[in-house]
């Protein structure tokens, strides 16, 4: 099963669903009750500020005038919406990715992407599927625009200033890299880490 969602069409968001990995698609928009505000939309700078978990469950992240987190546990039937108190306001501003170790506990990154080194309410963590969340202790070094967990505790997170690493759930973090990144995943097997960015750059990372 996969999701697809777009930027809102007069206050509606476009969405779509495949059951035939990716072959054809249905248009669930419908199922979308929520009026979009003007100015509120996703980040596409990762391609991560949707996620999906295993049991059907999926979370996508608005930013811009208005930050939010949608949410449907049935495979995109129904939807609820949650408040995300990340940084927001303007077109630059709001959560870049979102990411699940379970279906309660998560974490948005983001911030400002015109203001990179800015860190103030750029990380946010949930242990309740997104309803509420809490900032974390130590936050990432500045804007970033991709995270995920590499296990239970381990994550990492880049961006346009650099890549950080947490070993607490997200709680904290430290920087290992100033280099700009736009994205970052996991292989499938092995240990190895790669992160993309502009200009066909695209490094490996072995922690």
């Amino acid at each position: 099963v996969g999701i697809a969602f777009g930027d809102a069409i007069q206050g509606k968001m476009p969405l779509l669903k495949s059951t035939d990995f990716g072959r054809s698609w249905k248009d669930i928009s419908p199922n979308m009750h929520f009026t979009i505000t003007d100015g509120e939309a996703g980040f596409a700078a990762s391609g991560t500020s949707i996620y999906c978990d295993n049991s059907g469950t999926y979370w996508i992240a608005t930013g811009g005038t208005v930050s939010n987190i949608y949410s449907s546990k049935d495979q995109g039937n129904t939807w609820q919406r949650y408040s995300c108190p990340i940084i927001q306001g303007t077109n630059s501003t709001g959560p870049f990715s979102v990411a699940f170790n379970t279906s309660k506990t998560g974490i948005v990154v983001g911030g400002d992407y015109k203001a990179d080194k800015n860190k103030d309410k750029n990380s946010l963590l949930t242990n309740d599927g997104g309803k509420t969340w809490s900032a974390p202790q130590t936050a990432p070094a500045g804007f970033k625009s991709a995270v995920i967990y590499l296990s239970k505790k381990q994550l990492i997170s880049t961006g346009t200033s650099g890549t950080d690493l947490s070993n607490d759930g997200g709680k904290n973090w430290t920087p290992i890299g100033k280099e700009s990144f736009n994205a970052v995943q996991k292989a499938k097997k092995g240990r190895a880490i790669f992160l993309v960015g502009d200009k066909g750059k695209i490094a490996n990372l072995a922690l």
